[in-house]
């Protein structure tokens, strides 16, 4: 991997990491203020919660990020597989949040209609779908390693 694309790729994994902490941290107040107690409540504790998953996800990438670049990505007695297990369950954590949180704005909107519901609705499933859709596509890449770390201790062995 160049050094250029390991410096970029680490400084947006930086920025998006303090993005999600600053939003984690000052999200519940400005929702609060917007929506009330009950749904704010509500909307602060899976924004917190989904914040967490993404940060946890971003760790994971860098965490990996460095195996690559050391080239020990591929090794046996290396960590890769723990990391990309904690991605694929941060990501379906984030998933089940999100759904959740759906689910909840949902019966909002039905007790308490307003177009500021429709928009958390709309992001609401457009996370859960994203979410789960990434899950699903770390975890084909996790066989995709299984494969290569197999093929890589093979060719070893011929080697």
């Amino acid at each position: 991997m160049s050094r250029p694309i390991l410096v970029t790729l680490r400084a947006l994994l930086v920025v998006l990491f303090v993005g999600f902490a600053v939003a984690a941290l000052y999200a519940p107040s400005f929702v609060l203020s917007v929506f009330g107690k009950p749904v704010g409540l509500a909307l602060a504790v899976v924004l917190f919660a989904g914040a967490l998953c993404v940060e946890l996800v971003l760790v994971s990438v860098w965490m990996l990020v460095t195996m690559a670049h050391d080239d020990s990505i591929f090794d046996d007695r290396s960590p890769a597989d723990r990391w990309v297990n904690i991605a694929i369950g941060a990501l379906t954590a984030g998933a089940a949040v999100s759904l959740i949180g759906l689910v909840y704005f949902v019966a909002a909107q039905v007790a308490n209609p307003s177009s500021a519901t429709v928009a958390v609705l709309v992001i609401a499933a457009a996370a859960s779908g994203a979410s789960a859709a990434l899950a699903l596509l770390v975890a084909v890449m996790r066989r995709l390693l299984h494969s290569a770390m197999q093929l890589r201790s093979e060719l070893a062995e011929v080697i």
